[in-house]
């Protein structure tokens, strides 16, 4: 175990940290950032020159690709930063037993994640909204709680314009044979799923 922890101090002095180290100033960082105002307690490891940055040590963390979890913990951090007190453009992830740091533009990553609507100040106000008067890690379950997050989430619906992709509004690739409607196989599947969340079996749960 001290050999295991030693090997992570030494990749932290001379892998991508050290890069990191050597084109920003001390000033420049903030370890264990907050989010005030948004009525939740969570705090990041770290954000240094527009690089949000948390730190996972799991002996395998990408066995399976990028976990859902840590996926949403990201974009969490990223929307709770409502006053945009950290100017953050970029989010990362750094590995501390393979002295890996892997980091996303903030566009990029939204991409990635299929995000409709990229208008960040916008996101931020709608998750502020979702959260108020909530606690954390508490799922409401209240028909009324339901309806009134289904509405908040409605105002992010974007207005897809015609030529891009109903399901990630992105612009449709040209094609020599007939026009395309989906951008991609993983959309096409994906817009089956959209329509059974929208038109419920009857008797079912809503969605």
């Amino acid at each position: 175990m001290v050999d295991d922890v030693v090997h992570q101090l030494y990749l932290a002095t001379t892998g991508a940290l050290e890069a990191l180290r050597a084109r920003t100033r001390p000033r420049d960082g903030t370890s264990g950032p907050t989010f005030p105002g948004v009525g939740i307690t969570a705090d990041a490891d770290l954000v240094v020159d527009g690089l949000l940055l948390d730190f996972k040590s799991t002996k395998h963390p990408f066995a399976r690709g990028l976990s859902k979890h840590t996926a949403n913990q990201l974009l969490g951090y990223l929307l709770l930063d409502t006053a945009d007190r950290y100017r953050i453009d970029t989010l990362g992830l750094y590995l501390t037993r393979s002295g890996v740091l892997a980091s996303w533009p903030v566009e990029d990553y939204l991409n990635l994640l299929g995000t409709c609507r990229r208008d960040l100040p916008t996101l931020r106000t709608v998750f502020a909204e979702l959260l108020a008067g909530r606690q954390a890690d508490v799922i409401p379950y209240d028909q009324e709680e339901e309806g009134q997050a289904h509405e908040l989430l409605e105002r992010l619906a974007p207005v897809i314009e015609v030529g891009h992709c109903p399901v990630c509004a992105q612009l449709l690739p040209d094609s020599a044979r007939r026009p395309r409607k989906y951008c991609s196989r993983w959309c096409t599947g994906r817009a089956s799923t959209i329509r059974k969340r929208q038109n419920p079996t009857p008797g079912g749960p809503a969605v």
